[in-house]
């Protein structure tokens, strides 16, 4: 075996060590005396060290911000992912994670310099990882103790609000549980690319206490088109489309404060008009030129999601077809701050309204509302306990409230 004297070597031009494909192709008959040798795993992409009995793969120590105690905050889960590979880990190292860790939103971003750390729930594992909870909706909460705020009020999305309970999927008495997703969007965008800051994905589970990741899947992620329906899921129930995906507009990407701002200018509430121009979220024509959209997956790699796996029933989610995902284009009155309807009571964020006339919608895979300017919440219908996110009405009847009592945004 050859040795290299690392004292003879130029900085400049550094070292090259062998490479080797995977673990089956790594050097054989190396014995004790050989512990030191190095090698270089191209599937890894990381230095491997022979100790004289095992193969050990070389990862940076104590220099990663992986979220795992205070003093190693990160801006968001996403932010953990790529600074835990780049530092040489590996995706399981990444996944061993899951669960709430240390982030600080507004410290990365540049919000807020002096913002405290605290812990969020992270899913680490879904479609390549990386997902902040970002909401979290409760709707045992309002059908138990009251109907004066059924959605989002005007905080979500855009404040920290009871946002110490994202630490967990937990019921917490709260009808709802907020971090600023302008602060994720920021720090996601900044990892470069454009794979990051884009997207949401969309969750729910019957289980109020102790869930995780398992409670949540329902989905396959390998069907366009099905028709929801309640499915077990861990040690609970879910709906067979959860999780699902959405993609931020673009000109929220590129200015995060237009982000659900029910005081914005061109907010319409009950007097805007008849609402006609749209983007069609199942258009890949109009999601290249608009963002947007709703996907069935993303793919397994979090540094190159794929916007071809379109979700194609989800503005009628109790169907496996519907006419057309139609959502108010990003341009065009409350679109401008990504609500999907106008001229209606409240503002709507949700995943199509399957009708020509942008004033309501069927029954869309989420619905998500929120208080409007004229402090009026949304009074729709929708199909019968098949949608994730808030109520769309001050009702307990299928017809008005999520399918299942714990509702979540992610974001990345």
């Amino acid at each position: 075996m050859g040795i290299i004297n690392v004292n003879q070597v130029s900085a400049q031009q550094g070292i090259k060590f062998q490479g080797f494909a995977n673990e089956n192709a790594y050097p054989t008959n190396l014995g004790t005396s050989d512990a030191g040798f190095l090698i270089y795993d191209t599937s890894l992409a990381a230095l491997v060290i022979w100790d004289g009995s095992n193969w050990s793969q070389i990862k940076m120590q104590g220099a990663v911000n992986d979220g795992t105690e205070s003093g190693k905050a990160n801006g968001s889960a996403m932010m953990i992912l790529v600074d835990i590979i780049a530092a040489g880990g590996s995706l399981n190292d990444v996944r061993a994670l899951e669960g709430p860790l240390w982030l600080n939103p507004a410290a990365f971003s540049g919000s807020n310099p002096s913002a405290a750390p605290f812990q969020v729930w992270c899913d680490m594992t879904t479609q390549g990882g990386g997902w902040t909870l970002s909401i979290k909706y409760d709707r045992s909460v309002p059908e138990s103790q009251g109907w004066s705020v059924y959605s989002l009020e005007d905080k979500g999305g855009r404040e920290y609000y009871n946002h110490l309970g994202l630490s967990s999927l937990d019921a917490n008495g709260a009808v709802y549980e907020t971090l600023n997703m302008r602060d994720l969007i920021i720090c996601n965008k900044a990892l470069g690319n454009g794979y990051a800051g884009r997207w949401m994905m969309h969750a729910c589970t019957d289980q109020g206490s102790g869930a995780g990741r398992l409670e949540y899947t329902g989905s396959d992620f390998n069907t366009p088109n099905q028709a929801s329906q309640s499915r077990t899921a861990g040690s609970s129930t879910t709906l067979s489309h959860s999780p699902m995906f959405s993609q931020f507009h673009k000109n929220v990407i590129e200015d995060p404060d237009r982000l659900w701002d029910t005081d914005g200018a061109q907010v319409t509430n009950s007097s805007g008009g008849s609402p006609s121009t749209y983007q069609d979220y199942q258009d890949p024509n109009d999601i290249t030129q608009y963002g947007g959209g709703n996907f069935y997956k993303l793919g397994d790699d979090a540094t190159a999601p794929s916007e071809s796996f379109i979700m194609t029933n989800a503005s009628y989610i109790p169907n496996s077809s519907d006419s057309n995902g139609r959502v108010l284009r990003q341009d065009y009155i409350d679109g401008n701050y990504m609500f999907s309807v106008g001229n209606r009571e409240g503002g709507v964020y949700c995943s199509g309204t399957n009708n020509t006339n942008l004033r309501g919608h069927q029954s869309p895979a989420f619905n998500w509302g929120f208080h409007s300017k004229d402090n009026t919440q949304q009074t729709y219908g929708y199909g019968n306990n098949t949608t994730i996110g808030t109520h769309c009405n001050a009702n307990s009847g299928g017809n008005y409230r999520p399918g299942k009592r714990m509702n979540f945004m992610f974001t990345r």
